[in-house]
C-alpha cells in the first residue's frame, strides 16, 4: 500500500469514527430515556425497535418505495437537470424561467397542499398519481439548484424529495398496496409504536445510504 493510499484509508476510518459518534450518543440516550419513561406506547426501547426493523416484510416494502423513488429521481433529473444547466449557461433563460419556477414551487404548496388534490382530481388514486406526486416538485428543485451550478447538490436534494413524496403518496388511503408509506399508515392506525419507530429508522438509514452513494459517485465523476 502506497503512502497516499494508506493516508486515504486512515482518513476514511477517522471520518467513519466521527460519523458514528452522534448516532451512538442519540441511540444510547434513546435507550436510557425509554427505560426512565417506561412507557412503550410512547417510546419503546431502541433495542426492541432495532429487532423490529429487520422484519422481512419491512424489507419488501422499503425496496418497493426505494425502486419507485429512484425511478422518480431519474425522471426528475432528465427533465430538471438540462433545464437548470440551460439556465446556468444562458442568463437570459435564467431571467425568464427562474421567477416562473419559484412561482410554481410556491403555488404547489410544496406537494401536499396544492399538487396532491389536483393530481387526484385528474388521475384518481392511481400509481400514475403517486409517480407524478413524487416527480413534479423534484423537477423544479433540481432545475433551480442546478441553475446555480450545483449539480450534485441538485441530485441529492432531488432524491430526498422523491423519496419523501413517494412515502407521502403511499400513505394516502387507496393510493397504493405496497411501500413503506403504506405499511407505516397501517401501523399508525394500530398505534404500534415499535413498528412506527422501526420504519422511521429504516427510512432514515435507507435514505442516508443512498445519499452517501450519490455523493460518492458524484465526487468521482466530477474529479
Amino acid at each position: 500500500m502506497t503512502g497516499a493510499k494508506k493516508l486515504e484509508q486512515e482518513t476514511r476510518t477517522v471520518r467513519w469514527f466521527y460519523h458514528s459518534i452522534p448516532f451512538i450518543v442519540v441511540f444510547s440516550f434513546w435507550e436510557l430515556l425509554a427505560i426512565v419513561i417506561h412507557s412503550p406506547l410512547i417510546l419503546p426501547p431502541f433495542s426492541a425497535v432495532v429487532l423490529k426493523a429487520f422484519s422481512p416484510s419491512l424489507a419488501y416494502h422499503i425496496v418497493s418505495t426505494l425502486a419507485f423513488s429512484l425511478l422518480g429521481l431519474v425522471i426528475a433529473s432528465l427533465v430538471g437537470m438540462p433545464l437548470g444547466m440551460l439556465m446556468h449557461r444562458f442568463k437570459k433563460v435564467d431571467w425568464a424561467l427562474n421567477p416562473l419556477l419559484w412561482f410554481m414551487l410556491f403555488a404547489s404548496g410544496f406537494g401536499i397542499a396544492g399538487v396532491a388534490p389536483v393530481l387526484i382530481a385528474w388521475f384518481g388514486l392511481t400509481q400514475l398519481t403517486a409517480l407524478l406526486h413524487s416527480v413534479l416538485i423534484p423537477v423544479l428543485v433540481i432545475a433551480l439548484i442546478s441553475s446555480y451550478g450545483e449539480r450534485l447538490t441538485a441530485v441529492r436534494a432531488g432524491f430526498l424529495l422523491c423519496f419523501s413524496f413517494r412515502i407521502g403518496a403511499e400513505t394516502m388511503p387507496g393510493m397504493s398496496t405496497s411501500g413503506i408509506g403504506y405499511i407505516l399508515s397501517k401501523y399508525v392506525y394500530l398505534h404500534n409504536m415499535e413498528m412506527i419507530y422501526a420504519i422511521m429508522l429504516l427510512m432514515g438509514f435507507t435514505g442516508l445510504s443512498v445519499d452517501r452513494v450519490l455523493k460518492h459517485f458524484g465526487e468521482v465523476v466530477m474529479k
